[in-house]
This record gives C-alpha cells, structure tokens and sequence, in this order.
C-alpha cells in the first residue's frame, strides 16, 4: 500500500470561482509554479482550462512553462522569473517572459530576437525583482524595441499583515504608475494582487489578479475572515504498517526521544521526511482515524512515523489522515502553526515519491 495525496480538483474549481466573484471584471491568472504548489501543475492547469476555460497561467521558471506549454498549447504562460538570451531558443511559442531589472531588458532589447512577449514586473518596495518606475516608463516610451510589452505588473510585500502602510503606499505608487503609463497610449494588462491582496477590504481594481495560495483553500488575509468560503484542496494519507505493544519505559525512534509512560501499541505509518512529512515534527504532530486523533512520537524518520495509539488496535492497512482532512489538529494550516511556517511550504514539501490521486 502507498502513502497517497488526494487532490479536489472540485475544490479548486470552488476555490477560483469565488476569488473570481470578488474581482469581476477583472480576471483570475491562477498561479501554478511549484508544481501547482504541490498539487500537480499539469493536471490542475489542464482542468481550469477545460472546466472553466482558463486561458492565463503563470510559473516561476522556463522548464515550469516548457512542462505546461508541451501538453497545452493554447494557454497563455507568464514566467515570473528571468529567462537569458541563451534560453531563448527554448522559450514555448505560448510563454510571456517577465523583465525583472534592467540589466535582463537590455539582455532582451540586445538578443536579436524579434517580437518578444513580455510583462515589466515594477518594483514598489518588495526589492526581489523588478524595474523602477522610471525605467518601466522608459522601456514602455521607447517605440523602436523588440519587445512587445504585453502586461505591468507589482507585487505586494505585506498584504497578508494586520500593517496596512506598506500596503497602502504600494497600492498608490502602482495606480500612479499605471495612469501614467495609460497616458502614454500603454493598452496593455494590469494586475497587482496576490491571493492576500485580492481578499483585503481595498483589493485593488485593475485589469487582473494572480491567484497561488488561495486556488488551493487558504485564506492568508490578515484577519482570515474568508477560510469559511475556500476549501483545502489536499489531503495526504498514509497506510498503517505495523501494530505493536511495548511496555512503559520502552523507547520509540532514533535517540530515544520519547519513552512510553505506561503500556501501549505503537503504530507505525508509511511516510517519513523524504515523503515531506518535516522531521521538525517529531513529538509534536499529530495523525487522524476515524475520528480520533495521535500523536506522532519519537524522531519522524525518512520512511516512517510511528504514533501512540493507547489500547486502539486498528488493523495494518488502515489509512490514517496525515494532512488535512476534518480534525482541526491536522489541517495543514494548523501544522504549518506548529512548524512557525506557512501553508504554503507544507503544501509545495509534498514530495513526488507520494501519488497524487485526483
């Protein structure tokens, strides 16, 4: 039996429509870099397309788009991140490049290659990549170019904090921007907001929004007022292996790090730190069956885990919920509580040795 990751794609289609809803007639450009952030970018991609007639997609990196634009041809591919001269021979007739520093636009404007599709990523304060203002309205005033600037873009540093002045000062130097830009006969998209941005009380209002975290269930906005309305696409399973009794002052795992305070059966689970269950979670995660939650004791290992499961003897080949699912302790969001980190990487940490089922 396999450790499985069962993926909705009902969920996700719920999850679009109402991000969708928050921000017609603006349109939803669903993020599916990092594997659909684990989910599986080909499958995902494929169905918002066929279901929904999506035709807008962003990734991270050129094999990212080489990957969707192999099977989907007739989707729109934006790639946030810089791709050189040296790979444009590679780049998907169907691929937007991002220009992300001035330094990659005149690596662009010097290639020699004509007609190229691209977006500016305008840089309001996040300081990870993008142009200055400045250089965006030069590069769009400049008439005699090969690059054909089909979009503007920024991103914001901090729309999913309670602090609303960075916020607030990147929401206005952008709407600045682009009305200069429109000034000077720029017809291009617009599009500033995250999965956060698009959920604050002052979403801002241009042409699009990049929807990543919230496609698959999670409310990051500041207040999480809006869980309610999204759905967890993921859940991850694994196959009871093992049922044994030890005895109190018996240890469990490498370097005994839990030792059972009275008798007990220990149940051992396929999936470990190489399925992207942390190790961080040794003693401190906590598995679901049928309604009853565990704990997952001693040191999680590449392979296994084990948990407490008292008198309960279920029978091996059970499947226990690992990540999400209904006990409100393993919810991925919860887990990402105790690991001080964020859905996000949990999601994207599930590896490929775990079968995704859809």
């Amino acid at each position: 039996m396999k450790t499985i990751c069962y993926i909705s794609l009902e969920a996700i289609t719920k999850n679009y429509e109402f991000f969708q809803s928050r921000v017609r007639p603006a349109f939803v450009i669903p993020v599916v870099k990092a594997n659909a952030y684990g989910h599986g970018a080909l499958r995902v991609t494929r169905h918002l397309h066929e279901k929904l007639a999506v035709n807008t997609f962003a990734v991270a990196t050129l094999e990212e788009a080489q990957e969707l634009a192999g099977e989907l041809p007739n989707i729109s591919i934006l790639i946030f991140s810089r791709v050189f001269p040296a790979e444009l021979s590679l780049l998907p007739a169907n691929a937007i490049l991002t220009i992300g520093s001035m330094d990659d636009a005149n690596a662009l404007l010097q290639s020699g290659v004509t007609e190229l599709k691209v977006h500016l990523n305008v840089n309001t304060g996040m300081n990870r990549l993008g142009v200055s203002i400045a250089q965006a309205i030069e590069l769009i005033s400049n008439s005699n170019t090969n690059l054909d600037i089909q979009g503007v873009y920024s991103h914001f540093s901090s729309s999913d904090t309670c602090a609303t002045e960075v916020y607030q000062h990147q929401r206005e130097l952008f709407f600045n921007f682009v009305s200069e830009a429109r000034a000077l006969g720029f017809k291009g998209i617009t599009h500033l907001a995250n999965s956060a941005g698009t959920l604050h009380v002052e979403s801002p209002s241009f042409d699009a929004v990049r929807l990543g975290i919230g496609l698959y269930g999670y409310d990051t906005s500041p207040e999480k007022q809006y869980q309610s309305n999204l759905k967890e696409a993921m859940l991850v399973k694994a196959p009871l292996i093992r049922v044994e009794r030890i005895l109190a002052g018996q240890a469990v795992s490498y370097a005994e790090k839990w030792l059972a305070s009275v008798d007990t059966n220990i149940g051992t689970l396929r999936i470990g730190y190489a399925d992207g269950y942390s190790r961080s979670l040794t003693n401190r995660g906590t598995v679901s069956w049928k309604g009853n939650d565990y704990p997952v004791i001693g040191t999680v290992t590449m392979d296994h885990i084990m948990i407490d499961l008292g008198d309960d003897a279920p029978e091996t080949g059970q499947m226990f919920t690992i990540l999400g699912g209904d006990s409100p302790e393993v919810k991925i969001g919860r887990v990402a509580q105790i690991l001080n980190t964020i859905p996000y990487e949990i999601c994207c940490g599930i590896t490929q040795r775990v079968i995704r089922d859809y």
